[in-house]
């Protein structure tokens, strides 16, 4: 029963952490890996997204509407399958990237609460 309330408290500092990232960066973790996905510059369809981020496609679906509402990603056909979309970063998708890969993160106090957690268990 031990490793079940350490798995919580676990849970409890990763949702501490991303609400605070959430807070600072007005976005999500999920939302925020999108992002990263496409910050190469090239497009992608949604279940390559699916992949990357590890969420389920309707998970991602959600995640996908979430962004492009936002203004920071923008969708378009397939040519040669008017069934399947891509999605490509925004302008504004590209200087989010940016503001977040120059943002300090601050990973030091969450993996020293993590390891707290771990000795615990």
């Amino acid at each position: 029963m031990e490793a079940i309330c350490v798995i919580k408290d676990i849970y409890k500092i990763l949702y501490q952490f991303e609400k605070a990232f959430a807070e600072v960066h007005e976005i999500t973790i999920n939302e925020a890996m999108l992002l990263c996905c496409l910050k190469d510059g090239e497009s992608k369809s949604a279940g390559a997204i699916s992949e990357y981020i590890g969420l389920s496609n309707s998970r991602v679906s959600k995640v996908i509407t979430a962004v492009e509402n936002k203004g920071f990603i923008c969708r378009s056909i397939n040519q040669n399958d008017k069934r399947q979309m891509f999605f490509f970063l925004t302008p504004y998708g590209k200087i989010k990237v940016k503001e977040m890969m120059n943002a300090e993160m601050r990973f030091e106090g969450l993996f020293g609460k993590l390891q707290q957690c771990m000795e615990k268990g």
